[in-house]
C-alpha cells in the first residue's frame, strides 16, 4: 500500500508536482517547438547599412521591424497565456494528490466504500496506490517539458526586448537619413534660388526672400482658402506619416500643407524652407485659421487651426493629429498663405 506523504515531504514533492504536472495538462513539445521557432526568426538590424540607406529603405526595414515584432509578441502572448492554464491545472493537482491530509480523504474514502471483507478494503487501497504512483510517473515525465517552457519563454522574452532595441535604432537612423536629405533638398533649393536672384537686377536681392519684405502683420488673409484648407487638413486626421508624401492617404509635414491649399488651386512648394519663402510673415497675435506655423529650423510646418491648436504630419511611425500650438518645438514664425 502506498504511502501518505508526511507534512515535511509535502512542501518538496508539492513544488515538484507544481512544476512537472504542466506538461501533462497539455503544455508538449510541440508549442516548445513554437517558441524556439520564434526564438530564431527575430531581424538582425545588421542586414542594412543605415549610413548608406535612403531614408524610404530604412522606412521599409523599419515596417518589418514593426510586423515582427507584432507577431513576436503576439507569438509570446499566447505562450504566456498556455502556461497560465496550465498551472491552473498544476495547482489543482497539487491540491488533490500532494498533501497527506488529501491523500488521507482519498484513502478513507475507498477504504470505507469497500465491502466489509479485508480482501476488498486491500483491493481498493491497492488500486488507489497504483493511481498515484500513474500520477507521478506522468508528472515526472512533463516536468522536463514545462521547465523547457518557462526556459523558452524567458528567452523569447529577451528576444522581444532585441526587437524593441533594434526599432529604436531604425527609428532613429530614420530620422537622421529624413534631415538629411531634407537638408540636401534645402540646399539645392537655396542654390537654385541664388542663381535666380543673381541674374535678376541689383536690388532684387532685398526683396527676394518674402519672409523678410512680409513681417508686418498686413498679407491679406484669403478666408475661403484657408477655411477650405483647415477642412482638408482635418479630413486627413489619423492618417499615416510616411517621409516625402503628399496624399492620398499617407503625408508628411509640408505634403499636408500643400495638398490643403491645392483643393482651392493655390500651389505651394513640397518643400519647408521654398514654403517659408512662398508665404508672408505675420505676428502670432495675427494667427487666423489656415496660418502657418514653422518650427525647428523650418524643418516642420503645421496649420493654425484656431484655439491654440495646430493639426500637423508629426514624424514617422505617428499619424496626422491636432497638437497645441506650443508643442515642444521651437518655433521659427508664423507664416500666410
Amino acid at each position: 500500500m502506498a504511502q501518505a506523504c508526511s507534512n515535511t515531504d509535502h512542501s518538496s514533492r508539492a513544488g515538484a508536482i507544481l512544476r512537472r504536472v504542466a506538461a501533462y495538462t497539455g503544455v508538449t513539445l510541440a508549442t516548445v517547438g513554437l517558441v524556439t521557432a520564434f526564438a530564431g526568426s527575430h531581424a538582425d538590424a545588421a542586414d542594412i547599412d543605415y549610413e548608406a540607406a535612403s531614408a524610404a529603405e530604412i522606412q521599409d526595414h523599419l515596417d518589418d521591424l514593426t510586423t515582427e515584432r507584432d507577431d513576436a509578441g503576439a507569438d509570446l502572448a499566447a505562450l504566456q497565456a498556455q502556461l497560465a492554464d496550465a498551472q491552473a491545472v498544476v495547482e489543482a493537482a497539487a491540491e488533490a494528490y500532494g498533501t497527506s491530509g488529501a491523500q488521507l480523504t482519498v484513502v478513507t474514502a475507498a477504504v470505507e466504500s469497500a465491502d466489509d471483507e479485508l480482501g476488498a478494503k486491500v483491493s481498493s487501497l491497492v488500486t488507489y496506490a497504483q493511481e498515484q504512483t500513474d500520477k507521478f510517473e506522468e508528472a515526472q515525465v512533463a516536468s522536463e517539458e514545462s521547465d523547457r517552457l518557462e526556459t523558452e519563454i524567458e528567452a523569447a522574452q529577451k528576444q522581444v526586448a532585441a526587437l524593441d532595441s533594434q526599432i529604436g535604432e531604425a527609428e532613429k537612423a530614420y530620422d537622421e537619413a529624413a534631415e538629411a536629405e531634407a537638408a540636401a533638398e534645402a540646399e539645392a533649393a537655396a542654390a537654385t534660388e541664388a542663381a535666380e536672384s543673381s541674374a535678376s537686377s541689383s536690388d532684387s536681392g532685398s526683396s527676394s526672400d518674402s519672409g523678410d519684405s512680409s513681417s508686418d502683420s498686413t498679407a491679406a488673409y484669403s478666408s475661403d482658402a484657408a477655411t477650405a484648407a483647415v477642412q482638408f487638413a482635418k479630413d486627413q486626421l489619423g492618417e499615416s506619416y510616411v517621409f516625402g508624401a503628399a496624399g492620398p492617404d499617407t503625408w508628411d509635414c509640408s505634403g499636408l500643407i500643400t495638398g490643403a491649399y491645392g483643393v482651392s488651386g493655390i500651389s505651394l512648394t513640397h518643400s519647408t524652407w521654398t514654403m517659408w519663402d512662398e508665404t508672408s510673415g505675420i505676428d502670432r497675435s495675427d494667427l487666423k485659421p489656415g496660418d502657418l506655423v514653422f518650427y525647428n529650423g523650418q524643418n516642420h510646418v503645421a496649420m493654425y487651426i484656431g484655439d491654440g491648436q495646430v493639426i500637423h504630419a508629426p514624424k514617422p511611425g505617428d499619424v496626422v493629429k491636432i497638437s497645441s500650438l506650443d508643442m515642444g518645438m521651437s518655433i521659427d514664425g508664423y507664416r500666410r498663405v
